[in-house]
């Protein structure tokens, strides 16, 4: 396969699993990494007095593109995580180069019985044009994987797809004081049925939510259940604050009475929990006590 293939490749498999793109850019590295056995490869060119000795004493697709040897190298990724991706990026260079027409002695230097992955018929000539539909193919699964990790991952993609009210509200319990909505469908307790785009001010005992839904907020079970919902997170945080006495806010702001969220207009006094988009508050005096 040739050096773009075989960079696609890694980085679709980084991005599958989850991870970042510096991370899956390791993985790319790395897959380029056994094609050093040849002097007219992308990195043999560029390595040429690296590539031209390991050509000359090992071989093309023999030693250097052996399981054991990137397996032994992947290991050392106990000391170094970043030498762990790029063997494994080395790792998927070979089991795409198992693909091609010729194979690869993957087991080299204990056997020299060549690895290939189905029939003849079925494998792909380095350079052809079945490898540049693979190539496409890739890219367009590499950015859809990309999408689907912005949104989450799988469980995200299964999330937005069933719009389980369950599961955007797992998730918004990883997302800490972030400031997110939910839109959906919202059932009230006489029967009548709503669309709704709202924003969450935060968790209601094991599985209640306030909903900040215009000018009023709604309790999420009391006061109506939510039938369909999707999970959407600004990526700004919430101000927050706990108080061991009770003040006066200055800006709007929310706080936890020890059972349900409460919403609090400037000049309003809080207590507890607070949080706010941007937190003001005044010091109190009762009895000649201070209270923030």
């Amino acid at each position: 396969m040739i050096a773009v293939t075989h960079v696609t490749f890694a980085g679709f498999l980084g991005f599958l699993a989850g991870l970042t793109p510096q991370k899956a850019a390791l993985l790319g590295l790395g897959a380029l990494l056994p094609d050093l056995d040849h002097p007219r490869s992308f990195l043999g060119r560029a390595f040429f007095y690296v590539s031209i000795p390991l050509h000359h004493f090992l071989g093309h697709r023999k030693a250097f593109h052996g399981f054991p040897l990137w397996i032994a190298f992947t290991a050392l990724g106990y000391f170094k995580p970043e030498i762990y991706l790029v063997g494994l990026g080395a790792i998927s260079h070979i089991l795409l180069d198992c693909w091609n027409i010729s194979g690869v002695q993957a087991l080299e230097p204990f056997s020299e019985r060549v690895l290939v992955l189905f029939s003849r018929k079925y494998r792909i000539a380095t350079g052809s044009s079945t490898e540049y539909i693979l190539l496409i193919c890739l890219l367009f699964l590499t950015a859809g994987t990309t999408k689907v990790n912005a949104i989450g991952g799988f469980r995200g993609l299964v999330a937005y797809i069933t719009a389980s009210p369950k599961i955007a509200l797992q998730q918004y319990k990883s997302k800490g004081p972030e400031i997110c909505y939910l839109s959906g469908k919202l059932r009230w307790k006489n029967g009548e049925i709503e669309q709704i785009s709202a924003q969450i001010v935060g968790l209601e005992g094991f599985n209640g939510v306030a909903l900040r839904l215009d000018d009023r907020l709604v309790h999420v079970p009391a006061q109506a259940n939510l039938l369909k919902a999707r999970l959407k997170c600004s990526g700004q945080k919430y101000e927050t604050l706990r108080l061991t006495g009770f003040a006066k806010t200055l800006t709007e702001a929310y706080f936890f009475d020890g059972k349900a969220w409460r919403f609090a207009k400037p000049e309003n006094y809080v207590f507890g929990q607070i949080l706010g988009s941007k937190l003001s508050l005044e010091m109190i005096e009762i009895d000649g006590e201070s209270h923030l």
